[in-house]
């Protein structure tokens, strides 16, 4: 059998086979044909290989581009990350991780983390180490780290346990600055602490008002009886200081309490368009034959404007600095005067006086609590030197600025800024109250009952309205006085306490026994409480209001006019 023709072309093999064929086989041996057939295949291979590479190159592009994105996000998070052996040596750590520890990166490789730790915090911080790297769940605690300055950093710690690529244990941490949010909850925790104690101060601030005031109120009651009784010209001058020490020492329990509730912050300033001249209607008589008593003539100068402000405030502010002006000044003319300011939005209030004037030096602590620059002695009957300082404190909250000219030998000058007011319209005017001649003694006979817990204040009081011929009744309470009512007593009028046992006031007894009889019995309470809603409550519900210590002669003025004549 001859040899094949070594002219004729191989079979037709797929391009595997040609070349497994082409490295078999010589290539010397192949035929032109075949040769140019493998260069063009594996010209083709070498485009394909060509193709796969730069596949595989934007591949590894991509995946460093995205490496190094990640690691851009890790290493310049605004979140502090560091890795952490399992002797708790740095291994890695971001740049804001370095910011909070305070430590150049560089430098961080191979530093104990707890190193950073507050001390009080190391040992939580290596128990939380040892949970994550037994349990391998993440688990997060809040710690302090120290600054550079040796200040505390509170931070959250968050730590994941994982394997490094030699399979050794490590701690992935996450570090949060949570100094902010811990100073904001202290700062909140501060303020309600505050908060109670103001709320604790207040009710403090009631009760004393009332249970200071009430031995005071009994006293002024037993010595207007005392007056009432004959005796010799020496007893008469005895009951005469006794009634000037207890007036001297209501006007000093006033002055204390009024600091205290002003320094509390639990007085609430509510503003109102108030005309000046009911201003005036409200402290001129608070002063009744100042003139006469000391030879001093005390005048209002009229004016029409309104203001803005607090009334109840603002009238204790006046009687604080027309009460001083009377009192240093031995002879002339004390002038309460109220007129526009230059740029028309103000007025200012001014209390002048002709007295002894202020020397330069004292100007600066005039306004200081006991402060009184003419009283070394210490002589009670010249004040506490609280009323300056009550009315500056006073002016601060209603932002009434308060400020005071003076030179010896030629009086004082104070003056009180206070926004103006658009004029209201008129209001109806209240119907004058009865008239009543006292001649003809309209209490004799009357019914009164007496809400009192307070035994030494009910039986002066009892004792006083006898005096007055009217039939007292006394009741502890809101369920005595019901008692009294259901046993066929008929109330011409009452006298209450407010704040009475437990959690009883007098508002409630009287609208209790208001039910109960089915009558709007006149009714009039009295309080040592300054708070204004009790005020508001027995104003809107027709309830006559008398502070303590009350006098006696105000108490029967008070009872004259809320009774209908028989």
């Amino acid at each position: 059998m001859s040899d094949p023709d070594p002219h004729r072309p191989p079979p037709d093999l797929d391009s595997d086979s040609r070349m497994k064929a082409a490295a078999v086989a010589p290539v010397d041996d192949l035929p032109a044909g075949a040769l140019r057939l493998l260069v063009q295949e594996l010209r083709v291979h070498q485009i394909e290989l060509e193709m796969q590479n730069e596949e595989l190159r934007i591949t590894q592009a991509a995946l460093d581009a995205t490496r190094e994105h990640y690691f851009n996000l890790y290493d310049m998070a605004p979140v502090a990350y560091c890795t952490v052996n399992a002797k708790g040596l740095i291994q890695q750590v971001n740049h804001f991780a370095a910011k909070l520890l305070c430590t150049e990166r560089e430098y961080l490789v191979d530093m104990p983390l707890a190193r950073f730790i507050a001390p009080e915090d190391q040992d939580h911080f290596y128990r939380q180490c040892r949970m994550n790297l037994a349990v391998g769940e993440h688990r997060s605690c809040e710690m302090r780290l120290v600054g550079r300055e040796g200040e505390h950093i509170w931070v959250e710690m968050g730590a994941t346990a994982a394997l490094d690529e030699g399979g050794t244990p490590l701690l992935r941490i996450v570090l949060v600055d949570i100094t902010m949010r811990r100073q904001a909850e202290q700062m909140r925790e501060k303020q309600e602490a505050s908060e109670a104690e103001r709320r604790a101060m207040s009710r403090f601030l009631s009760a004393a008002s009332h249970d200071l005031r009430q031995p005071t109120h009994a006293m002024g009651l037993l010595i207007d009886q005392l007056k009432q009784l004959p005796g010799t010209p020496q007893s008469h001058v005895l009951v005469s200081r006794l009634d000037a020490s207890v007036r001297t020492l209501e006007h000093m329990l006033n002055a204390l309490l009024d600091l205290s509730r002003l320094g509390s912050d639990s007085v609430q300033v509510q503003v109102t368009a108030v005309p000046f001249a009911r201003l005036v209607e409200q402290v001129r008589p608070l002063f009744p034959g100042e003139g006469i008593r000391s030879g001093v003539r005390l005048k209002f100068r009229p004016s029409h404007v309104w203001l803005n402000t607090d009334l109840a405030m603002l009238q204790r502010v006046m009687h604080n600095l027309v009460g001083n002006a009377l009192r240093f000044t031995p002879q002339g003319t004390v002038l309460v005067a109220c007129r526009p300011t230059k740029n028309g939005t103000h007025a200012r209030i001014e209390v002048r006086d002709s007295g002894i004037g202020i020397a330069p030096e004292h100007l600066p602590y005039i306004f200081d609590e006991f402060f009184q620059a003419d009283n070394p002695e210490r002589d009670r009957s010249k004040g506490l030197g609280l009323g300056l300082s009550i009315a500056r404190r006073t002016c601060d909250l209603l932002g009434h600025p308060l400020t005071v000219q003076s030179a010896p030998g030629w009086g004082s000058c104070f003056s009180v800024t206070i926004p103006l007011a658009p004029p209201q319209p008129a209001l109806a005017e209240e119907p004058p109250v009865h008239a009543w001649d006292l001649t003809q003694e309209p209490l004799v006979g009357l019914q009164a009952l007496i809400i009192e817990d307070d035994a030494m204040a009910s039986d002066a009081l009892f004792d006083l309205l006898k005096t007055w011929k009217s039939i007292p009744h006394a009741a502890e309470g809101i369920e005595t006085a019901r008692t009294l009512v259901a046993r066929g007593l008929v109330p011409d009028y009452i006298v209450s306490d407010h704040r009475l046992r437990g959690n009883e006031n007098g508002i409630d007894a009287i609208l209790s026994l208001r039910e109960l009889t089915g009558r709007n019995i006149p009714a009039c309470l009295i309080t040592g409480d300054m708070d204004k809603a009790v005020a508001e409550r027995a104003r809107s519900l027709g309830i006559a209001l008398l502070y303590k210590p009350a006098r006696p002669a105000a108490l029967r003025e008070l009872v004259l006019s809320i009774i209908t004549p028989r």
